[in-house]
Formats: structure tokens, sequence, C-alpha cells
């Protein structure tokens, strides 16, 4: 039985609240939809187990409760009882049809129970969501001809287009390009085009006016796509490319791949696109091995040092007898210096009437400050103390920066038994944060900014607007990335994130997904202005967000929406900073980013929702392009980094294992290598040049 009308349009089923249950009637209800996403006008399925009171038999009724999430439309279809019931209860399924002109976007699944005499609701239970995406066709294959090329040879390449719609489709145009990410603008200085600052980023055209037939695949076999070139140092961000790095006679081999697009024949009409399987391409001469790439922890066995992770801290800050907390070790002026760890007598002799003394010190070495932490304590053999003090406070005058505690353990007046210190720096902080990012993984540039402000217990919270659904997906998956794979992408992304920002001691509660999609915030911003024409992702075949756990799933995916939540999260939290990518980075997620929240910035202002002295920080990541100069002005700032927090924030580049984590961590330095600052850049005149990018 289904209760919708003949035209697919959602019928509101009002649900009754479930009745008392005496215990040995309680009912348990788990399953969930078959698939994590379906196409408009295809059928969604649908599976639950019942378990409990008159389930198993015909005197209670089983419905799946589906809902476009943030609407009260409810479409809801009985569901069959499938066998006799079992341990795990009795199995029921459903199937619904999606209509074809369904919006795109998230939908949940309700399971309820009826007491079919009365029609009471014996008891419900909310499942996994599903999204619904609208996909017409789809580069179900891209190959090339073989793997290593060298450079100015030919590259051959192979598609297949596979049409999911029951039509045919004509006038399909697909594209083969040597460039990666086309939302990422190639980086070339003085090159006044596209052309000029990298000719190796050739177009071609394998197939136009082509037609596929009704759910039919058509093969465009083996033929002329490109040239070999090396593209790193012109498009710096290409995957694979990853900087020069080094430096070699002979440069050394490229690990690339190549952008297939599926257009209609006015190329207005984005259908797919999709990545090449990776091409190794070598230059002329001898040919230096590079044999590993992004599944293995080092990129070059050469990177491997073998001392490194034996000891990581200097050995003045190691002791056997005085063990330190490093967990606070970002301060503020006024702030009291923490003195937390232990000691312990490591030797076979009693220790009597110690006295533990710090001392502060500049990195020079210079003696600030003095005080006796711990005193008149003895320690038999292997016994222990715990301290919890201070060294006295940070001096209103101290400069930002970085200082030193050093510990020194002795008989009263008598000799040193040991030493040890700590490391630790001063900041300026404003009295809120808010950090606004593109993508999951870019909070990494701000990292000791927000450790410092959860370390000081400031108020400060990460929004990050996209997810992330693009970069690296198939590689990930290892195979071309559907809406299904791209929407569970961005999900394995926000994850990423999530513990990323909790190693350098921020909350869950405190990071806000919006779920965006990756390289559409430039169109958004241009063409989609209003929620009444959002912007369809290619990737996820949606225009609507269809995140679960995002703070408004099926935001529309528009300007107007955009920056309407992002009004409403500076309102709700009211930093004293805002955080933000550079207005000029070449990758339009992230200048966009920039954008929307200056923009919402502006307009608060205006309406007298904003403090005038808001302070805004821009970080640069890819660096300028693709679009003209914002007309501000900068100032440098700087977050001075404590050894425990530059080192937490190069752990945390080792969690974003989709994103080369694993190469991040084959790279780790020592506490003597990693900087000590972290530098960003003050707009400090932001409020001045509202439209200069419209």
């Amino acid at each position: 039985m289904k209760r919708w009308n003949n035209l697919g349009t959602m019928v509101l089923i009002a649900i009754l609240a479930a009745p008392w249950l005496r215990p040995a009637e309680t009912i348990t209800i788990s399953g969930g939809p078959s698939d994590v996403g379906y196409n408009a006008g295809s059928v969604a399925r649908f599976y639950a187990w019942v378990k409990g009171a008159e389930t198993g038999t015909p005197a209670a009724v089983v419905f799946a409760d589906i809902q476009y999430v943030g609407t009260t439309a409810v479409a809801s279809v009985e569901m069959d009882r499938k066998g006799e019931p079992g341990p795990a209860g009795t199995r029921f399924e459903a199937a619904w049809p999606i209509p074809a002109d369904a919006p795109t976007g998230l939908y949940s699944v309700t399971v309820h129970v009826e007491e079919k005499s009365s029609g009471q609701t014996l008891a419900s239970k909310k499942l996994r969501a599903f999204g619904v995406y609208r996909k017409l066709a789809r580069i179900v294959s891209v190959k090339l001809d073989k793997t290593f090329y060298d450079v100015g040879e030919p590259i051959e390449c192979e598609v297949a287009v596979e049409n999911l719609t029951d039509h045919d489709l004509s006038g399909l145009r697909v594209e083969f390009s040597n460039a990666n990410y086309p939302w990422i603008s190639t980086f070339a200085p003085g090159a006044t085009s596209p052309e000029e600052a990298n000719p190796e980023l050739a177009l071609r055209v394998l197939r136009d006016n082509m037609t596929v037939p009704a759910h039919g695949v058509v093969t465009i076999p083996m033929m002329a796509a490109g040239t070999a070139a090396f593209l790193q140092g012109q498009q710096v961000a290409v995957l694979g490319a990853g900087g020069p790095a080094r430096h070699f006679k002979t440069p050394p081999p490229e690990v690339d791949h190549y952008t297939v697009a599926l257009w209609d024949s006015g190329r207005s009409l984005l259908y797919d696109m999709q990545f090449s399987p990776f091409a190794v391409v070598r230059g002329s001469g001898r040919d230096p091995r590079k044999p590993y790439s992004y599944n293995f922890t080092h990129a070059y066995n050469s990177d491997i040092d073998y001392t490194k992770y034996r000891e990581f801290y200097p050995p003045s800050e190691i002791s056997r007898a005085i063990t330190l907390d490093h967990s606070h070790t970002l301060l503020r002026r006024g702030d009291l210096v923490p003195v937390k760890g232990s000691v312990k007598n490591p030797t076979q002799e009693e220790w009597k009437n110690l006295e533990l003394r710090g001392e502060i010190t500049d990195t020079a070495g210079h003696s600030l400050h003095e005080t006796s932490v711990l005193s008149g304590f003895d320690l038999a053999p292997g016994e222990s103390h715990a301290f919890d003090a201070d060294a006295g406070s940070v001096a209103e005058k101290t400069a930002p920066g970085a200082y030193r505690l050093r510990l020194t353990l002795r008989l009263a007046g008598e000799a040193t038994l040991a030493r040890a210190e700590i490391e630790f720096a001063v900041n300026e902080l404003p009295s809120s944060v808010l950090v606004f990012c593109p993508h999951e993984d870019d909070e990494h540039a701000y990292a000791g900014l927000i450790r410092a402000a959860a370390e000081a217990g400031i108020p400060i919270h990460v929004v990050v607007f996209t997810g992330g659904d693009v970069g690296a997906c198939e590689r990930y998956y290892s195979r071309p990335c559907g809406p299904n794979e791209a929407r569970e992408f961005g999900m394995v992304r926000m994850e990423e994130t999530s513990e990323a920002l909790e190693h350098i001691g921020l909350a869950r509660d405190n990071l806000i997904f919006l779920g965006l999609p990756d390289g559409g915030s430039q169109d958004i911003w241009f063409k989609h202005r209003n929620s009444s024409d959002p912007f369809f992702s290619v990737y996820l075949a949606v225009d609507h967000a269809p995140y679960e756990d995002i703070l408004k799933p099926n935001l529309p995916y528009s300007r107007d929406a955009v920056i309407d939540i992002t009004k409403e999260l500076i309102t709700k939290y009211r930093p004293a900073l805002i955080a933000l990518p550079h207005p000029d980075e070449r990758h339009v997620d992230h200048r966009t980013a920039n954008w929307f929240v200056v923009k919402a910035a502006d307009e608060l202002l205006k309406a007298h929702g904003l403090d005038p002295a808001t302070v805004i920080w821009a970080d640069e990541a890819y660096g300028a392009g693709g679009y003209k100069p914002a007309p501000y002005h900068y100032e440098r700032v700087a977050i001075h980094l404590s050894s425990e927090a530059a080192a937490l924030k190069q752990e945390m580049g080792w969690i974003y294992q989709s994103q080369d984590g694993n190469i991040n961590e084959g790279m780790r330095k020592t506490s003597s290598e990693l900087p000590r600052e972290e530098i960003h850049l003050r707009i400090t005149d932001w409020q001045e040049h509202e439209g200069w990018n419209e």
C-alpha cells in the first residue's frame, strides 16, 4: 500500500504518538535504505528488522515514511513482511518509486509500526538518511594507452559514456584536458592567459555531437588526446605534482592524471567529469625513478630518516627524574605559567629535603623570572611526587614570542639532581574567533590559532564550506566517482577534519559543516544568486546539500543561501576575529569563501549587526591567480607556537589520509625543525571595498 497521489506528490501523513507499552511489549527497529543514494525517477528500496510484541503477525503493519529533510510532507509506504520471524525479528521490505521531478538532496526514513485494528503507532525509529540525485549521463571508464610517457609523446585515451535516461541523448561532447581540477587556476607570474601560463594545458575534443541510446553505453575507442608534459611549476596544484621540492639535473618523473568532461552541444551543461588513471611522465636522458606515489608513506626512500623518530624533543627537555605536562603551553599576557608534572627518584639512594625551582628565560637564555615551585619534600628510591603549580604570571609588558621554563631539582642549597625544560609561547589573542575554511583540511592553516584559543578557553568555532567531495575521490575508491561515491567521500573528509581538530583540542560541537559542492563556489557566487536557481553539482548531481550531519541539510547551492547562513553564524558567535582564506587565491573555493564571509560582514555592518572593530585575517595556500586582485591592504600577523603546539600541528596533517596524510607522516620533522610561527595577513580595510568582486 502506498500513500501518495498518482502524480507523485508527497502527502502529509499524521503519525500518531506511540502509546505506553508494557516492558514485555517493547518493540525494536533497525535497518535502513539499501543504498546511500538513488537517481531521481528510479526506485529507492528499504529494509527493516522489527522485533517485539506481535510485529511478526498480521496484527501489526509496518510503514516506511520518507521525507525531504527540512519539509513537512511525508510519503508513507507499507512494508512487506519477508519470511518468518527469527532471532533478529521479522524482516520487512519496501520500494518507493522516486518521482522524476523529486527535489535533489537529503531524505530521511522513519519506520513505524501500527496496530492494524486501531491504527495506533506502537513504535517508530528514524533510520539512516539517503540522497536523491539527478544524473542523466556519466563517464563509466577512462583508460590511457599506457602508464609511462616521455615528454612530448602523444597520449591516447579511451572513454565510455553511459546514458542513464529512458530516451536518447544527442549532441554530447567529450573533452580531454591536461588540466587537473578546472577550478584551480594556473600559476605563472606575468602570464595574462591560461594558454600563456601553461601552453601544455591543451584541451582536445575526443567526440562531438555524439548520441548515446537510452540506457546504453557508447565507447570512444583509443585515440590521440594530448601531449605528455611536465606540469609542476606551471600548474602547481595538479594532483601528483607536489611542487618543485627537489632539484635534480634531470627532472624526476612526474605522476599526473588528466580530466575528461562530458558536455552538451553548447558546452553549457556539464553532465560529468572524471579523471584518468595515473600517468608517469619522464624527461629525456637518465631516468631517476619515482616508484612510489600516494599509496605509500614515503614518496622516496631517501625521505626516510632513521634517527628522527628516535628523539623528538631536544635533550634539554627530557629527564629521567622530571616529567612535565605539555597540555598548556600557549599563553596570553597575564596568564599564570603552569608547572604541572611529577618528579621521580630513579636512583637507589633516598633523596631528602628537595627543592624544585623554575626559571623563565627568553630564547637567548636570558633569565626573566625565577621561583620555587616545590620544596621540603623527600623521595625514596623509585618514589614519585606529582606537582601542579605555577611559575608566576606572564607580565603585561611581555612581548609575544617563544619562551622557556627551566626546572632544576636539587637538594636544598646543595647539588643539582636533575634538569628539564619546557617551551611555551605568548600571543595576543582576541576575545572570540570564527574560522571559515573552503574544504576539510584547510583548517590546518590556522591550527596554531585554534590551539591557542582552545588552551585559553576563548570561544572558537570552525566552519567548513564545502564537503571536499571531489579531491582524490576516484583515488579513494579506485574507480570513477558517481554521486554516491562523491557524497560518501565528502563524509570521509568531514570525519578526517573532525578527528584532526579534536587532536589539537577543538571539540566536535565547535565544528560546523555546510556541505557546499567542491569546486562550485565561484559559479554559486556569479551565476546562482537566488535559491530559486541553485547551482547543480556535476559530481554530487544535486543542487541542495545532501549531507546528514551538517548545519542545514538541503541548503540550496545559491549565493543568497550561503550569505544568509554565514550571517547567521557571525551573528550567533559574534567573533572578534574572523579567519579566512586569501581573497586572491587561485582555487575558486578558497577565494570565494573569503568573498562570501566579507559580503556577509558588509551586510551585517550596514545593518548595525556587526562591531566595526571586527578583525579579519587571511591566509595564503595556493597563491594568487584566476581573478583580478582584491584592492585591500594587509598587515603581517603571527601566532607563536611552542614545540608542543608545533608538534600537534604537524601530527594534525597526518590525519588527512585521503589527502596524502600518509606522505605528510613520512616527512615528519623533529622539534628543532618545526616552525614556531604561523604567519597570516590582517586585512586592514575590509570594510571599504564592498562590490569590488561583483
